[in-house]
């Protein structure tokens, strides 16, 4: 049987997929299907006129060794930085050094509130030796204390994924809250004075010149490169599905270059958000409907405002754990690469976190910017005078939200998916699994290996080995 394969999303996942497959198996077809014009994803780059900026910046760091081996093999050592990480954190009005060292939190705070801090994480850590926590909030009350969980984890938590922290798996606290991870945070808290004779890993990183586009590129490429199809400004809407198997692919043109397609499948790989391909299903979707509906994503708002000055601050990273300001994370793309932005101008993105059917979400874009504008402003951030424009762009797929009970609904979901016996889903989305770059590649390669040794049926190996993926973690 000629392998005809369908992979659906041009992200890092799809695009290391599609070139795994084609590695593995050179004779087969394979096609990508992307609904947007420009490939990425999550990974692509945001144009703002004479500005460049990733949809939130992307180190190149792993610890995989798959994805360790493969990176020399898309990025040369001409298209690294190594960039030193200068970060703070504003709380009570004053903007901390990030990762926090303890002889600022005695300058600022004193040594009583740090005591408080210690003895309220310790007495925590005691009741976590008898009491299992059953959500995010004991975990992290357990993990450090009353004082700490209340002061900086509990709002933070509700700020950034606009659910009470009571709601949320304890699954959480093993993966990254948001940009800024907070169990380290917490930790720098209470620690001791650090020895700073060793650099810490945070210290610097590698950055690709130009954003991570480069790697989208170079993905793409190899993908060209071993014969396979890329086409964009297509969104795949709906799957013919005959017996336990799509037989084709039915997508809509999303933009005016691009026209209806219909594509044979003998198997697909599909990376798009696993909801939106669930509901895509037909009679699969009907029988999964009530599951589908307790998964559900977080979105993000960019707001860029561009200044009329060649910086803001040093800082590659600001981090805003308190409510009242609307944005959670700030990023200027000139402190990760120079030339991501004009000589004298520079542009300052901040990201805002917002669930679909919120008011927050619903917006007008200008809303949006006076909104970031205003909190900006009053944070001390820049003047009113330094502004020439503002720019807004919407993920609404972001981040997936563990529930306290998600791990119920989304096993129950891949159960149904493992009926369709040509298909499978990976990736960040399309296996609702909150990771790192590295980790979507790995997953869309894994996904291309399973397709390429149990096709024409990978699906039941698929969902059977999902827990290769438990271990991931984010690296901030």
């Amino acid at each position: 049987m000629r392998k005809s394969i369908i992979v659906i999303g041009g992200g890092v996942a799809g695009l290391a997929c599609a070139a795994r497959l084609l590695e593995i198996e050179p004779a087969c077809e394979v096609t990508v299907i992307e609904a947007e014009e420009q490939l990425g994803g999550l990974a692509s780059l945001w144009r703002c006129n004479n500005f460049a900026a990733d949809l939130g910046p992307h180190r190149l760091y792993t610890e995989l060794p798959e994805i360790a081996e493969l990176l020399p093999q898309l990025i040369s050592q001409e298209q690294m930085l190594e960039v030193p990480r200068r970060s703070q954190l504003l709380l009570d009005g004053h903007f901390y050094a990030y990762p926090v060292s303890a002889s600022e939190i005695l300058r600022v705070m004193g040594p009583l509130k740090l005591a408080l801090y210690g003895t309220s994480a310790m007495l925590g850590q005691m009741r976590a030796i008898a009491v299992k926590p059953r959500s995010y909030a004991d975990a992290m009350q357990q993990a450090f204390g009353k004082a700490l969980y209340r002061k900086i984890i509990e709002p933070y938590t509700r700020k950034v994924w606009k659910t009470a922290p009571e709601e949320l798996s304890e699954e959480v606290a093993r993966v990254r809250v948001s940009a800024g991870n907070t169990q380290r945070l917490v930790k720098r808290l209470l620690r001791r004075a650090e020895n700073t004779a060793r650099p810490t890993a945070l210290d610097r990183f590698k950055y690709i010149r130009g954003g991570v586009e480069g790697l989208v590129q170079a993905l793409a490429a190899k993908v060209l490169e071993r014969g396979g199809a890329l086409e964009t400004g297509l969104a795949a809407t709906r799957f013919e599905v005959s017996g336990n198997r799509i037989s084709s692919v039915c997508a809509e043109a999303t933009s005016e270059e691009a026209s209806d397609g219909f594509f044979e499948a003998s198997a697909v790989v599909s990376t798009i958000p696993i909801t939106k391909l669930t509901c895509s299903l037909g009679a699969v979707a009907d029988s999964l409907r009530e599951h589908v509906e307790r998964l559900n994503y977080v979105g993000m708002i960019l707001v860029g405002v561009a200044l009329g000055k060649d910086r803001m601050s040093p800082n590659t990273w600001f981090y805003f754990p308190e409510e009242h300001i609307v944005f959670n994370r700030a990023y200027e793309p000139k402190n990760f690469d120079p030339e991501m932005g004009p000589r004298g101008q520079t542009l300052v993105v901040f990201e805002v976190t917002a669930r679909l059917d919120s008011a927050l979400w619903q917006k007008p874009d200008h809303e949006l910017a006076q909104l970031v504008v205003h909190d900006a402003l009053d944070c001390g951030l820049f003047s009113r005078e330094e502004i020439l424009e503002t720019y807004t762009r919407r993920l609404p797929y972001a981040y997936p939200i563990y529930t306290r009970d998600f791990r119920t609904h989304l096993d129950a979901v891949c159960r149904g998916l493992a009926k369709v016996e040509n298909l499978v889903t990976t990736g960040r989305q399309g296996l609702f699994n909150h990771n790192n770059m590295d980790h979507s590649m790995l997953m869309g390669m894994r996904a291309a290996e399973c397709v390429a040794e149990k096709f024409p049926a990978p699906a039941p190996k698929w969902y059977e080995g999902l827990g290769q993926f438990a271990h991931f973690r984010i690296v901030d």
